[in-house]
């Protein structure tokens, strides 16, 4: 079988033409995998909750552990989020200068954890934070990353290879590190929040590491809080799709409306970008976003195919169209036959009800 090798010094991976590891030189010169943990306000993020899953299926895999990197300050009690997910351990570096997030920072810890203690394997959430840290991490340690990744193969001899989406989604790719670690980074939105079959005692381990931070050239001054409407559809917990339905642009204030009472991305198919009622970075489907919420509300969209396999990891889908017999039909769980712009007005009201706050 032949291996197709590229000229990727930077990346320090091949291409593979098969899926097929076996003959692929790796040097196996790490063990354990890792996980970076993001929290925010005292609080693990359910991304992460996903990925120690994930982590513990792999390490499974590989016959060794699994372990959670947890950076910031006044951190340690947060270990206890992964023990019902079969985190071995949680490696711990707190520091007053890593309160909040700042790549040049957490990637300097990153990296000496990682020269101390080699993994196989490094995962990331493919969040804001993740897609930031990951490329950082990868650079600095001349590792293998592959970003978004939808599967990590392990052979018999623990060689790994990755696959991940190429081309809107038309075609995969097997890539292999040549040198362990491997650094990955993955959409969690299409992972489900599943705990290990045994719950561990996770062990808590605390990272001395020098932080100095005169090193870092940039400082965090303070962080706004996202407009939840502003929010990339990919990333974005409640997604409201629009299509066809719509009409006219001059309906979109309905829709709008609709969005700030859920705290909703607005999204939608090609035909509402065509029209310009939204940008077109906002489009959902085969030449646009993938998304994978736990709510998407499809508002007059019928359903053609390169829209519905961008949005089959939602969790829940409510659809809103007037044909009973619309392609979209067969994938959501509610259809409401209806007319979108009767039942949105409507439905905002009712909402509105319920969220108001009481006194």
């Amino acid at each position: 079988m032949a291996i197709k090798g590229m000229d990727m010094a930077e990346t320090d991976q091949t291409v593979l033409q098969e899926t097929d590891i076996s003959l692929l030189q790796q040097k196996n010169d790490g063990k354990g995998v890792w996980f970076f943990a993001e929290h925010r306000d005292g609080k693990v993020e359910e991304s992460c909750l996903k990925l120690a899953a994930e982590g513990r299926n792999l390490a499974d895999k590989l016959g060794e552990e699994t372990s959670a990197v947890i950076i910031g300050n006044q951190v340690k009690c947060l270990a206890e989020y992964f023990g019902p997910y079969g985190t071995d351990k949680a490696l711990v570096v707190e520091d007053q200068h890593l309160e909040t997030y700042n790549g040049e920072a957490y990637v300097n810890v990153l990296a000496q954890l990682v020269e101390s203690d080699r993994p196989s394997i490094i995962l990331l959430a493919a969040t804001t934070i993740g897609k930031d840290l990951a490329p950082r991490l990868a650079a600095r340690l001349k590792a293998a990353l592959v970003a978004r990744y939808t599967e990590i193969e392990v052979d018999r001899e623990g060689k790994l290879a990755a696959r991940r989406a190429i081309h809107g989604g038309n075609a995969q790719a097997t890539v292999a590190p040549l040198r362990k670690p491997l650094i990955a980074t993955i959409d969690t939105q299409s992972l489900g929040l599943q705990k290990a079959k045994e719950a561990k005692n996770t062990r808590i381990v605390e990272a001395r590491i020098r932080i100095d931070p005169r090193t870092s050239r940039t400082r965090v001054i303070d962080y706004l809080k996202a407009d939840p409407c502003a929010v990339c559809v990919s990333e974005a917990e409640i997604v409201i799709g629009i299509g066809k339905g719509l009409g006219s642009a001059e309906n979109l204030n309905a829709v709008e409306e609709l969005a700030r009472v859920l705290g909703a991305s607005i999204g939608g198919s090609r035909r509402a970008t065509d029209e310009r009622w939204i940008a077109d970075e906002r489009r959902i489907g085969l030449t646009g976003k993938t998304i994978a919420p736990r709510l998407y509300l499809i508002c007059g969209i019928s359903g053609a195919f390169h829209h519905t396999l961008s949005i089959k990891s939602s969790q829940l889908m409510v659809s809103i169209n007037t044909d009973r017999n619309a392609p979209i039909a067969k994938m959501a769980d509610l259809m409401v036959v209806a007319d979108m712009q009767k039942v949105i007005p409507e439905l905002t009201k009712q909402l509105r009800e319920i969220v108001r706050p009481t006194t």
